[in-house]
């Protein structure tokens, strides 16, 4: 049994963000709330193209949460106007001319008195469709219960730390910024395959020129990478002391991680640490500010299998199409990749062996 490949057409990774958004009447508001349709892009090169289009300063549009652009995904922004379906239309035209492999559009969803904030949603609904099974494991999908429970380990997965295809290497870029070194964290990003790295390959001047001019949301963001990676390696440590044999060493795309082979080696993490403290970096109020907060080392959540079929794209294997919902935080890859380690093990295979695990990133071999 071999683990599947995820996101090998953007049609194959769908994300609806679910947010409980308070709403005001127009004419008690400040804000106009939208609902980002996005292909082919990330968040921050979307609100950037949003304030373009509107003609609004950068940080007068903002996002709860941050989606991949190797998908098709659904999330709530908040613009800092007033905006009349004319002005929505108008943008849209512009949101169409970037093709079909890049493009967006905005719907209203209504207005109110405040912008997001990132890390304000309460979450997201995911359909995926995993590729290239074998027919060890589609004859379990598709023998199986429709709904499963799930637990995995709560990692922050790959594309946390780069964008598809490229290196990944956010966490690098970050920790050279903590350190004040900005000459170091230029000539990464300028290597990231970014749009800022687009940005940083054509900047001339000095390094702290460029941080300055970025949207400030930016360099926090890659801050927030090295507190990622390094949470990401104080739980993979505890799960090794309190799993021990029950646990898969995997590398994805140069990155590390401890796979449990088994639900009761992820629920003993749970109950020896429910939570560990990480770092946290918000631009507020025109400054970068550093918090601590308590995040699970443990998720659950319950995956609906819905087909299981010959993959046309895999002569040979097949594929499944899966949809569960996660709270903030929790990434759709990380989950499903667990879920077929413990499956694996479940069906008496074994833990993946380190070439197969390190052939089979987050993207399916796009990142």
């Amino acid at each position: 049994m071999r683990l599947p490949l995820l996101k090998v057409r953007p049609e194959d990774f769908r994300v609806t963000e679910t947010l409980g958004l308070e709403t005001a009447p127009p004419e008690a508001s400040t804000h106009t709330y939208l609902l980002l349709w996005k292909r082919g892009l990330t968040t921050h090169a979307a609100l950037g193209a949003l304030s373009e289009a509107f003609g609004v300063d950068a940080q007068d549009v903002a996002a709860a949460g941050l989606k991949d652009e190797d998908g098709i995904t659904e999330q709530f922004v908040s613009v800092g106007a007033m905006l009349s379906p004319q002005d929505i239309e108008r943008a849209n035209a512009r949101g169409r001319a970037g093709g079909r492999d890049h493009q967006w559009h905005v719907t209203p969803h209504g207005s109110g008195t405040t912008a997001l904030r990132t890390g304000e949603l309460d979450g997201n609904c995911f359909r995926l469709v995993v590729r290239g099974l074998d027919e060890t494991s589609a004859t379990a999908l598709a023998e199986g219960p429709r709904r499963h429970t799930h637990f995995f380990v709560n990692y922050y997965d790959t594309q946390r730390f780069g964008v598809p295809g490229g290196p990944k290497e956010t966490h690098l870029i970050g920790g050279a910024l903590l350190a004040g070194d900005e000459d170091t964290a230029l000539d990464l990003l300028r290597r990231s395959g970014s749009a800022e790295g687009a940005q940083a390959l054509e900047h001339q001047g000095p390094a702290d020129e460029f941080w300055k001019r970025l949207d400030p949301r930016i360099p926090v963001f890659y801050r927030c990478a090295h507190a990622s990676y390094e949470w990401n390696a104080r739980v993979r440590a505890l799960l090794r002391e309190s799993a021990g044999a029950d646990v898969a060493q995997v590398e994805r795309e140069g990155l590390p991680y401890a796979f449990a082979t088994t639900r009761g080696a992820v629920l003993g993490l749970a109950a020896r640490c429910p939570e560990l403290d990480y770092v946290r970096y918000r631009w507020t109020d025109g400054a970068c500010v550093r918090s601590t907060a308590a995040r699970p080392t443990v998720l659950q959540t319950h995956l609906s299998v819905h087909r299981v079929e010959p993959d046309p794209l895999h002569p040979g294997g097949f594929a499944c199409t899966l949809s569960f919902f996660l709270p903030s935080g929790g990434y759709a890859t990380a989950a499903v990749h667990q879920w077929f380690v413990q499956l694996l093990g479940a069906l008496g295979d074994g833990a993946p062996g380190p070439e197969v695990a390190a052939a089979v990133p987050a993207g399916g071999g796009r990142g």
